[in-house]
């Protein structure tokens, strides 16, 4: 009797090494971003003669890079301390997940621990206590420390504003070492919600990231293509197809790395030999859908209300939808829910970062004398019920979706 896992044999797959599609992939050589890396270097290099470097801030969008050149760089400077003798150490932290002034310095503070070290609870000691054995072991490491702060906006959002003066102040604690900083942001204007003189102390030179061109995705995913997939089942058509799709949308590689895995998948199940065109349409329909339900389960609660501000306007026919008429039902929506709502200012970023997220379109309009505004439409994809998936769990928004709102006049 056949085996119902027969037909899933892997014995002919077109993957032939997947880690090349996960997103944590380090490639061995790193290409299309020339000159920030030239300019981390030159600012690095300090650290190899005992120096320290000066702090650097690498902004851009989502998937552009800014992760991977840091890590990549990372590993190569730390290779060259080792081979030439000098002391250098790097240590990344992801503010995401790690977003506390105690968790930022007691992830440092572990990597460093050796055998005899008191174990730092994860909670329980006072957050200066925290500090002050950081820099013990820190010094008693010596040489230079390269603290890397993925997703540092996260920081600033959160008002940690004692370690940021902490991580800005460590060169003037430290007594047999020296650090330097390395943030990674999204966010091009989140140093704004730092205070002016931590600010000056960082003092942090700016490297940009921007969204890859169709070219520049092409030949990436052509490179992944020759170490991840059989040879055969792929055309450089296909990847230039597939590359198109993504530079059209976001010109974000970890996305266009994901369809082509997907498309891949999506190969397989129809048991063909090569990668087609209709495999990466099919896939970028799935991959789009996913990451959009994704985003929407992710929202922090007032962006699900300034959405569903949208929506609401939308099902009722407000079609040209300002920064106004959106203000209007969010506050309404807010009052519904039993929240204080947020400024028009930050009501006008969110609805700036559903533009980068392509949740939403948003055109600025000039008012001639009376200003700039914004005209706003929804670019969630058809099948997908908004309200709903913002909805599962959460009473806030349910309230406000169940909510009676005097809608603005039609335009």
């Amino acid at each position: 009797m056949a085996n119902i896992f027969d037909a899933a044999s892997r014995k002919n797959s077109v993957f032939i090494d997947r880690r090349v599609f996960d997103p944590h992939h380090s490639p061995s050589t790193f290409n299309h971003r020339d000159s920030q890396i030239r300019t981390m270097v030159m600012n690095l290099a300090d650290a190899l003669e005992g120096h320290i470097p000066g702090n650097m801030i690498l902004y851009g969008p989502s998937g552009t890079g800014k992760t991977a050149a840091t890590r990549f760089v990372a590993q190569q400077l730390e290779e060259r301390a080792q081979i030439i003798g000098s002391r250098v150490y790097t240590h990344e932290i992801n503010c995401q997940h790690v977003n506390t002034r105690y968790r930022v310095l007691h992830g440092i503070s572990e990597t460093l621990r050796e055998s005899g070290d008191q174990v730092i609870p994860f909670t329980g000691w006072p957050a200066d206590r925290v500090l002050s054995e950081t820099i013990r072991r820190m010094d008693r490491q010596g040489g230079v420390h390269i603290l890397i702060l993925d997703e540092m906006d996260q920081l600033a959002s959160r008002s940690e504003d004692q370690l940021l003066y902490d991580l800005t102040s460590l060169n003037v604690l430290l007594k047999q070492s020296r650090a330097s900083i390395i943030g990674i942001s999204n966010d091009i204007g989140f140093t704004d919600k730092i205070p002016g003189p931590i600010r000056s102390r960082m003092s942090a030179e700016d490297i940009i990231f921007s969204p890859y061109s169709s070219n520049e995705l092409s030949q990436i995913l052509v490179e992944r293509a020759k170490v991840g997939l059989r040879k055969g089942s792929w055309e450089e058509v296909t990847m230039r197809f597939c590359a198109d799709l993504s530079a059209k949308e976001h010109g974000d590689a970890r996305r266009a790395i994901d369809l082509l895995r997907v498309s891949t998948l999506r190969a397989e199940i129809a048991q063909s030999e090569t990668i087609e065109i209709e495999h990466i349409q099919s896939a970028h329909k799935q991959v789009e859908h996913e990451r959009v339900i994704g985003l929407l389960q992710g929202l922090p609660l007032h962006q699900k209300l300034t959405l569903t501000s949208i929506i609401i306007n939308e099902r009722n026919g407000v079609l040209t939808q300002t920064t106004g008429t959106i203000w209007e039902t969010y506050v309404q929506a807010c009052n519904l829910a039993g929240m204080k709502p947020l400024t028009s200012r930050s009501l006008s970023s969110i609805i700036n970062g559903f533009h980068s997220a392509s949740l939403a379109h948003v055109k600025n309009v000039s008012l001639g004398r009376r200003g700039r505004t914004k005209h706003v439409s929804s670019l969630l994809p058809r099948g997908i019920d908004a309200i709903r998936i913002m909805c599962e769990n959460n009473d806030a928004i349910n309230l406000a979706v169940n909510g009676t709102y005097k809608l603005q006049r039609r335009l």
